[in-house]
């Protein structure tokens, strides 16, 4: 099979169109299903080349959002298809409360042996919005009463009930009921010279009004949805500090930042490990998890659950750690860190071409690459999104006026020269908008 799959992907090699009608046609099944339409229809084959990903119709494409940060080593990596394989061929299909097997102590371990922290624990999910429901209630327990949250702005967390009353964004609960349990903080300001006394103003204020129904804050330390925010460990560390003051636990969301930021935890390069009392990861890893202190481990009853991941997710799961760790990708001079460099280096580059009226606001950290597209307006944003998946890359949009251009890169496939290539259709695209300098 294996060698099967390695003469497939072979001839997968550069982008290409298709004039099949098969997705249009599928994507519109779909979209009958689930009862409202897809962004754009990509439906996968099921086959890829590192970040060339191939569609149902044959058409090629870079992927440069990997299923929202999933496919961290592209597609069709023979490694992790390797270990996919073997976990496959096993009786567990679903693991769970009562059916495990041995790869849930290796994913697990692995996780908490690379975190070099206080974190003793971990609890499986199988979303990232189930691992934050997860933290919320190990913190609820150990502070009850107390049970409110603080959260930064524009924050993003999940769409469970729960999750969808701590996120700020209005869209994602429309017709839901509010239990008022969240306060919210501003997120780091970088234009702003007093952001942290802001920040910590209001902290206090919160504090003052409300502080024996907070249990805890939950920190984004780079805002995803809300914009690929970042901040300086100044930032964190003050408020995190008047959180350990006042007792109030310290809940780290690191679904979509772990092993994407230049450290297997973005805690570790902001180097916040002493802080930390609860993490969530996800998304890169393949299963998702709850990590926690000694201090935190809840009453038994509490977690459970018929199904907490598959065998084959944890399985490369623990390969993709594994992998991380063996081809250095983390430090000042791992692969991340060199992606981060030639990857903004490559956009200012397209950005000398067609002028800062096209691209603006470039920021990166790790492979979470973020930039602005002429006016940063919805529906201008959505629309060069879609020609450009139609021209052969794929990406998505981020943050609230301005919107933004994010990629998810699949940083263990991606090489400068392909990623390079990809820029070349951007700037195709930009210039059949008219948009240059």
């Amino acid at each position: 099979m294996l060698m099967a799959i390695k003469k497939a992907k072979s001839q997968i090699r550069s982008v290409k169109k298709s004039g099949s009608q098969l997705m249009h046609k599928t994507a519109r099944e779909i979209e009958l299903l689930r009862g409202r339409p897809l962004f754009y229809p990509a439906l996968f084959s099921g086959l890829g080349n590192g970040p060339l990903a191939e569609l149902v119709d044959g058409s090629i494409k870079y992927d440069f959002i990997t299923g929202v940060g999933t496919h961290f080593f592209g597609h069709s990596d023979l490694d992790l298809i390797s270990a996919a394989l073997k976990a496959a061929s096993q009786d567990v299909v679903m693991q769970g409360n009562l059916q495990m097997g041995i790869e849930q102590r290796d994913f697990l371990q692995s996780l908490l042996k690379m975190s070099a922290s206080r974190l003793a624990h971990g609890w499986l999910a199988l979303s990232g919005s189930c691992a934050n429901d997860n933290a919320l209630k190990i913190i609820r327990q150990k502070k009850s009463p107390a049970y409110k949250v603080i959260a930064f702005k524009n924050c993003f967390h999940g769409r469970t009930v729960m999750m969808a009353e701590i996120t700020d964004n209005e869209a994602y609960r429309k017709g839901l009921h509010r239990y008022g349990d969240v306060f919210y903080v501003p997120f780091f300001d970088p234009h702003e010279q007093s952001s942290i006394q802001v920040s910590e103003t209001q902290l206090k204020q919160i504090l003052t009004q409300h502080r024996n129904e907070i249990a805890c804050f939950a920190f984004e330390l780079v805002q995803g949805e809300g914009g690929f925010h970042a901040a300086p460990r100044a930032f964190f560390a003050r408020l995190m500090d008047i959180c350990r003051e006042a007792g109030i636990a310290i809940w780290m969301d690191e679904v979509q930042t772990v092993g994407r930021t230049g450290e297997l935890f973005a805690f570790q390069k902001l180097d916040l490990g002493t802080y930390v009392d609860v993490v969530t990861v996800g998304k890169m890893l393949q299963n998702c998890a709850t990590l926690y202190t000694d201090e935190f481990n809840p009453q038994p009853g509490l977690l459970a659950g018929t199904f907490c991941g598959s065998t084959v997710s944890l399985a490369v799961g623990s390969r993709i750690l594994e992998r991380l760790k063996e081809e250095k990708f983390f430090g000042k001079q791992g692969k991340i860190a060199q992606l981060e460099k030639w990857a903004v280096d490559g956009l200012k580059g397209l950005q000398k071409k067609v002028g800062e009226a096209a691209i603006s606001n470039i920021s990166a950290v790790g492979a979470m690459i973020s930039w602005q597209y002429r006016g940063g307006g919805l529906d201008e944003t959505k629309q060069f999104i879609l020609k450009a998946f139609e021209e052969g890359v794929m990406f998505f949009y981020c943050g609230r006026g301005p919107y933004k251009i994010r990629f998810l890169l699949p940083a263990g496939a991606l090489q400068e020269s392909e990623y390079l290539k990809a820029l070349k259709i951007l700037e195709r695209v930009i210039q059949k908008t008219g948009t240059v300098k």
